[in-house]
C-alpha cells in the first residue's frame, strides 16, 4: 500500500491463506506485484495438550498477537483459544492485558523482543527458555524448555506453593 503496488489480483489469495492460519506477503519488482509468500509459524505439538489443561484448570486462554486478525482468528478457532486480540505491537499487547484483567490476574507467556514490555506488565510473566534475552530478563519465570506443558507444570507447582504458604501461615499463627 505504501509503495501504491496493486495487489488485487492476489488478494483473494492471500485471504484464503490468512484463514488458514499463514501470513500472506506480497513481493514486488520494479513496482509490479511479482509473488505472494505465505508464512506460518508451525504450532508446537504439546500446544494443544497444555491448553486444554488449561481450560481444564478453569482458566480463560487468550491469544495476543502481532499476526492479522484473519491469521490470529484460524489459529485460534484451531486451539480452542478463549480471546484474540491481533495485529498489536508490543503496547498493544500491554493494553490487551490490562482490559483482561478486568476478569482477574492475568499470566502472560512470550519469547520474543516484542513480548517484553507485556511479560513485564503481566501478574506473572513467563518466557520460555529459547526465546530471547530481553524476553528472559523482562519475566519473572523463565521455563528451561520451550515446551508449553511447562506453563501447565510452573501454574500448578505455584498453586501448590501458595497452599503450602497459607497452610503454614495459619499453623505458625496459631502456635506462636
Amino acid at each position: 500500500d505504501r509503495e501504491g503496488i496493486d495487489t488485487t489480483q492476489l488478494a483473494a489469495e492471500a485471504d484464503r491463506l490468512a484463514h488458514d492460519g499463514k501470513t500472506a506477503l506480497f513481493a514486488a519488482v520494479d513496482g509490479q506485484l511479482a509473488a505472494l509468500i505465505a508464512v506460518a509459524d508451525p504450532i508446537k505439538r504439546s500446544t494443544p495438550m497444555a491448553l486444554t489443561v488449561l481450560r481444564d484448570m478453569g482458566l480463560q486462554t487468550a491469544m495476543i498477537t502481532g499476526d492479522g486478525p484473519a491469521t490470529a482468528q484460524a489459529i485460534a478457532r484451531e486451539l480452542g483459544i478463549d480471546h484474540v486480540v491481533a495485529g498489536v505491537l508490543p503496547d498493544g499487547k500491554v493494553d490487551a492485558l490490562s482490559r483482561l484483567r478486568n476478569h482477574g490476574p492475568v499470566a502472560f507467556v512470550g519469547d520474543g523482543i516484542n513480548d517484553a514490555p507485556a511479560l513485564a506488565s503481566a501478574d506473572v510473566g513467563i518466557a520460555m527458555g529459547c526465546g530471547t534475552q530481553v524476553a528472559m530478563a523482562s519475566a519473572g519465570i523463565t521455563l528451561v524448555r520451550s515446551d508449553p506443558r511447562l506453563v501447565v507444570d510452573a501454574i500448578r507447582l505455584s498453586r501448590a506453593t501458595w497452599r503450602n504458604i497459607r497452610q503454614n501461615l495459619f499453623w505458625a499463627f496459631i502456635f506462636n
